[in-house]
């Protein structure tokens, strides 16, 4: 018995020695690798353009956030690591070809799981959108459309915009260099990372110059990218920073560089979201299992059966809604009092309703024809349709234009030009809309009429005692002419003084002719100063019978394209205005003033007067027809002008304190 138990133990032996050889030899080999992975130089690459999570001090020195966190791990493992300086770009091909261990504050993507292992996070951020503090035109991510905005290549933000249509990109190899391309005006905005861009401002002293609209368009978390297979070392990083997590290290740092204010929410809040996420899960798998434990087939088929029958009503509610949509935008295009015409990308036009068709008096079917075919529409379209096509949502609203009808009547339009999107929100066309607006043009220029022909009343009514005037002296020396004509001194008056008589009548007379004849515009170089000679001469004697002083004061060779006529019914209601409102006083001695001058290339027409003023509302409403504030006035002064000025390409302007009311024109010089 003794010999068989000696004899087994024999056996066993035999078998069992190498087998612990080897697992000896193996647990020495492990030992020496440990030993030379402590004493190995890991080879860390950063990128020098990321502060504040890396910053290159004087003399090279390396500090940074994140370079920080490193090199505290360190000192928990044991490690020696060696910083090398590389882009993102450098840093994954480094990587790749085995050249360095590591690369410092990266975001975990998907592009780069193939050559990278990630650490615990290091720090929790967000990507923004910065734009100037001045700009008008961008107050969130979606408004970033056909702007151009300076971004980082292959970054999450990059990839997150490459989703919105329409966005023209500035890409760069670092997010500093971005920030820079928008500080030289070469982009409208730039998306990166908020606590980059921050440092970037406060160090160049521009934190007033611009402005953040979007703070938290995407998360972003940094880690430590390690090369694959590199487990040790990646196991050395995750518990040098779950150390310094928990003993506070990490906190001190955190608020070393960003201070307490943004504090360390963010990273608590995703751990205790990953644990009530977890035991959330947990409980919902608990709850269905069981739920559905005793489910039937048959059960789940009945369910499916009825899901598939609901499904398959849906799609026939849907056919019906779509057949109703298409019907009723139809019913709408053709009973809808514009007329409507779309055209396709290449010209050719899609669709015409009955009304377009009664505008243009076309009779036949002209769909599927080029638009430049019709004449009316190719002088129209042909240089607008390459514009509106390109998608930059570039329209031309409410144009006119004019054409003569098959019966020789001039008729009056109001046209439209703007894209036609398809549901992509691509554009796939044009849409041209237009409106028969003859009668409210005839309707317009019959009330114009009448006020001119109302302030003409008036303004022959003031001139009456300055005609009578010349018109008496003249007859005085008819008169005595048959007595003195031999005396020497009264022929030399006479020929001297009614000639100046004669030529005064023959300019206030001119000045009415002009202001009465039919209006008709009539675009051509004219001398400002010449137009406002003329209205301050009819108004000359109605200023001094009121008791009021009329100032002019203009410069010489002012030159604009504008029709005669037209300016100076504008001029002669705005005199007429300001003398109302200087009688509205009750009292004498005021000032109506007439201005004139040009600055580089524009010409400059002010009235003043010294009534009571305008009030704030009143003067929100001063360009509207039939808006006054007079007892008897027509409320048609003022929006006549404002609608002359417009139609010669000027501007009008009004202001006004209780110390009286300014019109400020302005025009193109000549």
């Amino acid at each position: 018995m003794l010999k068989r138990w000696v004899w087994l133990f024999c056996v066993l032996g035999w078998f069992a020695f190498p087998a612990l050889l080897d697992a000896e030899q193996e647990a020495a080999k492990a030992h020496k690798e440990d030993v030379e992975e402590q004493e190995r130089v890991w080879i860390a690459a950063y990128d020098p353009d990321l502060p504040p999570m890396h910053i290159e001090g004087e003399g090279k020195e390396l500090t940074g956030f994140s370079v920080d966190v490193l090199n505290s791990v360190a000192e928990r493992t044991g490690m020696t690591i060696k910083y090398v300086p590389l882009s993102k770009e450098e840093s994954l091909a480094a990587i790749e070809a085995n050249e360095i261990d590591m690369i410092l504050s990266i975001n975990f993507s998907e592009r780069h799981d193939s050559v990278l292992d990630f650490s615990d996070s290091i720090l929790s951020t967000a990507a923004g959108i910065l734009v100037p503090a001045d700009t008008d035109s961008i107050h969130g991510i979606s408004d970033v459309a056909s702007h151009t905005v300076a971004v980082q290549r292959n970054t999450v933000e990059y990839d997150f915009l490459q989703n919105i249509r329409r966005v023209k990109y500035q890409v760069t190899s670092n997010q500093v260099t971005a920030l820079q391309v928008m500080d030289q005006g070469r982009a409208d905005a730039v998306a990166g990372n908020v606590l980059t861009a921050e440092y970037f401002l406060k160090t160049h002293n521009r934190e007033d110059n611009y402005i953040f609209v979007e703070e938290h368009m995407l998360p972003l978390e940094y880690s430590i990218g390690v090369g694959k297979e590199k487990y040790t070392l990646l196991n050395q990083l995750n518990r040098g920073i779950r150390e310094m997590k928990s003993d506070g290290t990490y906190t001190e740092l955190y608020e070393k560089w960003f201070g307490e204010e943004a504090g360390l929410a963010p990273e608590h809040l995703w751990t205790a979201i990953r644990i009530i996420g977890t035991l959330l899960v947990i409980a919902i798998i608990i709850i269905l299992i069981w739920v559905r434990w005793n489910r039937q087939l048959q059960r789940e088929v009945a369910r499916k059966t009825s899901d598939l029958h609901d499904v398959n009503e849906s799609l026939k509610e849907q056919m019906e809604q779509t057949k109703n949509s298409t019907e009723f935008q139809r019913q709408i295009l053709n009973s809808s009092p514009r007329g409507i015409i779309t055209m396709n990308e290449k010209g050719r036009i899609s669709s015409m309703n009955p009304r377009a068709q009664d505008i243009l008096g076309i009779k036949e079917h002209i769909e599927g024809q080029a638009f430049t075919s019709h004449p009316f529409l190719k002088k129209l379209l042909e240089e607008k349709f390459p514009i509106v096509l390109k998608g930059e949502g570039k329209q031309y609203l409410g144009l006119e234009t004019t054409r003569m009808t098959t019966d020789n009547q001039l008729q009056y339009l109001r046209y439209y030009v703007y894209p036609l999107y398809d549901f992509t929100g691509s554009v796939t066309g044009i849409i041209f809309g237009l409106e028969d607006n003859t009668e409210e043009q005839m309707m317009r220029l019959q009330v114009f009429e009448q006020e001119k022909s109302q302030a003409l009343v008036r303004v022959v009514a003031g001139i009456a005692h300055e005609i009578r005037n010349p018109l008496s002296s003249i007859k005085t020396f008819v008169e005595l002419l048959p007595k003195k004509f031999q005396s020497m001194t009264f022929r030399e008056k006479m020929t001297a003084f009614v000639p100046q008589e004669i030529d005064r009548l023959n300019q206030l007379i001119e000045g009415l002719i002009d202001y009465a004849r039919p209006a008709k515009q009539q675009k051509e170089v004219i001398d400002v100063t010449r137009v406002l000679q003329d209205c301050a001469l009819l108004f000359e004697a109605t200023v001094e019978k009121k008791g009021f002083d009329l100032h002019v004061e203009w410069s010489e060779n002012l030159y604009m394209k504008a029709d005669a006529d037209q300016l100076k019914q504008v001029i002669i209601n705005l005199i007429i205005n300001g003398i109302d409102a200087m009688e509205e006083t009750n009292n004498r001695g005021l000032t109506l003033s007439m201005r004139a001058w040009q600055k580089e290339d524009l010409i400059h027409i002010v009235l003043e007067d010294e009534g009571p003023g305008i009030a704030e509302d009143a003067k929100q409403k001063a360009f509207e027809p039939f808006f006054t504030t007079k007892e008897k006035g027509t409320g048609l002064g003022l929006s006549v002008a404002y609608q002359y000025v417009k139609e010669n390409n000027g501007q009008m302007a009004i202001t006004g304190t209780n110390d009286g009311t300014t019109i400020h024109l302005t025009f193109q010089a000549a």
